[in-house]
């Protein structure tokens, strides 16, 4: 019994952008259904407009297929009614994008529908339905079905222009040319969403000059946008990221501030003050003293070829340890020690030739203040040396490559008697990802019925399959490997370089006792898709 390998890679949805040498299956896979994180008002059930029963998460739905929602799982009546809240006007069914579901502007396709006392009882979720084109993109159930990716699909109750609720799923959305031909699959009911509450308590100590990073925090369901309200401002330099709630940058400006910050989901908003203070930056080398500055001394100019100079400090600073300083730019010259009279040896080796101001300070004052100091100039001599820099840059950037390969191209069990098992190993298969904006992936195999010559057909549930690291390799940081089934590994937005993440599987085929003799082959499909 034999086993056939062919591949290829998927980047989103529907569209190949990796392939190996053998044949590419044309049949795109459907999506996985996809755990909810934005919640709806309303759970919403799809069901059957034949029968009236739930049609279960995940099954792959034609673009045309008409549908129905409901509130209730079990709808054999045709009796549930989503409830229309209080000053509700008008209702549309409509498909956005993730987390816009109550944004209007950013709709891809909607459809009117009517109200009743009673509420809307099981509106049209057919996507095709919505035929009215949307501001968002792509826009229109059309152009939705040629785009593929995933999308909300749900109701919307208005008071004018004012959305005041939204009852949605998730739909994924496997792309044709032909919208007729586009099939969706969907998650999962949505469960309902809480509105934020901030729980961070205060924003952390800023500096001037000192980079600054903090994560707020909410309680709420995700996900949440993060914004300033209108009329405050964050400290000069810093900024707020809208999707991760990170304030983040370099203050550039000493003194107290005030400001209020927002946090808004699908169920609402919540605010909260913070204030403090920016503080100066600390002083990180003496100032350099000049003209009137206190405590200026009478340092000799050095001889021509000398690597010292004698500063005294006075009494007041005999016998003790003191850091010698110097400039243009602040350069620290090591600690000395003064004699008893206060006079301290300063090595000036290290300057070049020219005019330098030396100053003595106290090891650990934080304020620097200059014990003694004067301006020197310093004669070059043979064997003095000088010094300057140059940056020198290179920017390492990804490779962008995206690619799957599979070594084997045949899986041979040999014989296998009825009511027998035989294994055998799927061999060598190489991810890529070093793509320049990194997402993520899925490596999922999907396997055909197995088929003889003479039309005899074992079901593809004789064959299972147990992911594995490529033997000798472990796993790329960041890479998770399935668990038995269809799920090979998955990825977070990491790279794996440019040699991959290898993979393996163990193959188990078991013939059943009641297979008809001879040589069946199936064709198992790898697919990349990238998150």
């Amino acid at each position: 019994m034999k086993i056939t390998l062919a591949k290829r890679g998927i980047l989103g949805l529907g569209a190949v952008v990796a392939a190996a040498a053998l044949s590419i299956v044309p049949a795109a896979a459907a999506s996985a259904a996809v755990v909810p994180t934005v919640g709806s008002a309303h759970p919403v059930y799809l069901i059957s407009d034949l029968d009236g029963t739930q049609i279960p998460a995940g099954k792959v739905l034609g673009w045309n297929d008409s549908v129905l929602g409901s509130p209730d799982p079990s709808d054999e009546d045709y009796n549930s009614f989503f409830t229309v809240p209080a000053n509700s006007g008008s209702v549309r069914t409509f498909i956005s994008p993730r987390g816009q579901e109550a944004n209007v502007a950013a709709w891809n396709a909607y459809g009117p529908l009517g109200l009743t006392p009673s509420g809307i009882q099981l509106p049209n979720l057919m996507p095709s339905a919505n035929t009215s084109t949307g501001t968002g993109s792509p826009s229109g159930s059309g152009a939705v079905a040629n785009a593929g990716g995933d999308y909300s699909l749900g109701i919307a109750f208005f008071n004018g222009n004012q959305v005041l609720e939204t009852d949605f799923i998730y739909i994924s959305v496997t792309a044709n040319a032909k919208p007729e031909l586009a099939t969706w699959t969907f998650a999962t009911p949505a469960a309902a969403a809480t509105a934020p509450s901030i729980t961070t308590a205060s924003l952390n100590a800023a500096t001037v000059g000192t980079a600054f990073s903090q994560t707020l925090t909410a309680d709420g369901t995700a996900p949440l946008t993060w914004s300033v309200k209108s009329g405050g401002a964050l400290p000069a330099g810093l900024a707020l990221d809208a999707s991760s709630g990170v304030v983040s940058g370099t203050p550039t400006t000493a003194g107290a501030y005030s400001v209020t910050i927002v946090a808004t989901n699908s169920a609402g908003s919540n605010e909260k003050a913070f204030s403090g203070t920016v503080a100066a930056p600390a002083p990180t080398a003496p100032t350099k003293p000049e003209g009137s500055a206190t405590n200026k001394v009478d340092i000799a100019d050095p001889a021509k070829g000398a690597k010292t100079v004698t500063v005294p400090a006075g009494s007041a600073n005999a016998n003790k340890t003191l850091v010698a300083w110097a400039w243009s730019d602040p350069t620290n010259l090591g600690q000395v020690t003064t004699d008893a009279n206060g006079n301290a040896t300063v090595d000036i080796s290290s300057l070049p030739a020219g005019e330098h101001t030396i100053a003595l300070t106290a090891p650990g004052d934080a304020t620097f203040a200059v014990l003694a100091w004067d301006t020197i100039t310093k004669v070059s001599a043979s064997g003095d040396t000088t010094t300057d820099t140059v940056d020198v840059t290179a920017a390492v950037t990804a490779s962008d490559l995206w690619s799957l390969n599979a070594e084997a191209t045949k899986v041979d069990f040999g014989s296998v008697a009825r009511d027998k098992t035989a294994q055998a190993s799927l061999g060598k298969v190489t991810v890529v990802d070093d793509r320049n904006v990194l997402k993520g992936w899925n490596l999922d195999a999907a396997w055909s019925s197995f088929k003889n010559s003479a039309g005899d057909e074992i079901p593809a549930t004789a064959l299972t399959l147990a992911p594995k690291a490529y033997a000798g390799t472990p796993l790329v940081s960041g890479v998770t490997l399935g668990t038995t089934g269809s799920k090979i590994a998955s990825s977070s937005a990491v790279s794996t370089l440019t040699s991959g993440a290898l993979f393996d599987a163990d193959l188990t085929f078991k013939a059943p006792k009641d297979a008809q003799t001879g040589d069946y082959t199936s064709t198992l499909t790898l697919t990349l898709t990238s998150k």
